[in-house]
């Protein structure tokens, strides 16, 4: 979506000639806040192409967390700079504030910076979206809500001035909240985050539709990439079961699970027989047993 990013930097352009020429500090927040979305959705589509690398010796399950590292660092550094440094300079304003003149050019560059963005929204409507482009398309409409609301802003500074520092206090929240957001997201997947119950269970219901599978059992799952699993499963079998035959039955489980549980990119099956004691197990250790 070149076009989109295109019309970004159009509207950022406008935003900050916008905030020299006038000095209204809500300007240069809502041009924050557009970078900030851009930044992201860059980082994004620069980490999935270095996820796309195939796995080597040093990263055997592949690159897949490569997008989860880029939007974590995103995350950290809209708090730690852009974030806080338009949040002191709101409060900062708030006590010294400055006495603007009409805001009405001010305002007629917020609203054309808005174009651009429109017709995007607009454009993008009538066409069918892959997954980054539909992201796109949500950050560009919430941009021209908050553009709409800095208009609002800039139209009620005459009467009272402290609006515009407290304006760009509340877009320095949004941001921060937005990084939060981005490294409560993407640092438990980094920490080895699990899928939910119902991925389990579809696991477990997989796995036991096989006849010789007597139980289910010990099923740890990890993400290794957002829409990829590494899964750790152990299912219980006749003792008197040749080695061949369970090495046969681990190869038609994963078949199976790969075709119905498409998550599922890597699968470790250990075949247990049944009435022997099991080993103690990392899945002992996470239920307290």
């Amino acid at each position: 979506m070149i076009y989109a990013y295109l019309a970004y930097a159009i509207s950022l352009t406008v935003r900050f000639i916008g905030y020299f020429m006038y000095g209204y500090l809500v300007l240069i927040a809502e041009a924050l806040h557009s970078l900030t979305d851009i930044l992201v959705l860059a980082i994004l589509k620069i980490s999935s192409k270095v996820s796309e690398k195939p796995a080597d010796m040093h990263h055997p399950l592949g690159h897949g967390l490569a997008g989860n590292v880029g939007a974590l660092i995103a995350g950290v550094a809209f708090i730690s700079i852009l974030s806080y440094e338009l949040f002191k300079e709101g409060v900062s304003r708030l006590y010294h504030h400055e006495v603007y003149h009409d805001p009405t050019n001010a305002i007629l560059l917020m609203l054309l910076s808005l174009v651009p963005l429109f017709v995007v929204v607009v454009y993008t409507g009538r066409k069918k979206l892959r997954p980054e482009e539909v992201a796109l398309r949500y950050e560009l409409r919430n941009d021209m809500l908050s553009g709409l609301a800095a208009v609002a802003a800039l139209s009620f500074s005459g009467v009272l001035p402290q609006i515009d520092a407290f304006a760009a206090i509340v877009v320095a929240v949004i941001i921060a909240y937005s990084g939060l957001r981005l490294i409560n997201e993407n640092a438990k997947v980094l920490l080895g985050y699990s899928p939910d119950e119902e991925f389990y269970r579809r696991v477990a219901s997989v796995a036991s539709e096989f006849e010789e599978v007597k139980d289910v059992h010990d099923i740890i799952a990890t993400y290794m990439a957002p829409d990829k699993v590494h899964l750790d499963m152990h299912v219980t079998v006749d003792g008197s079961m040749s080695v061949r035959e369970a090495d046969d039955l681990t190869e038609r489980i994963f078949d199976r699970l790969s075709s119905e549980v498409p998550e599922v990119e890597y699968a470790t099956i250990h075949v247990c027989a049944e009435g022997k004691k099991r080993l103690r197990t990392t899945y002992d250790k996470i239920v307290g047993k």
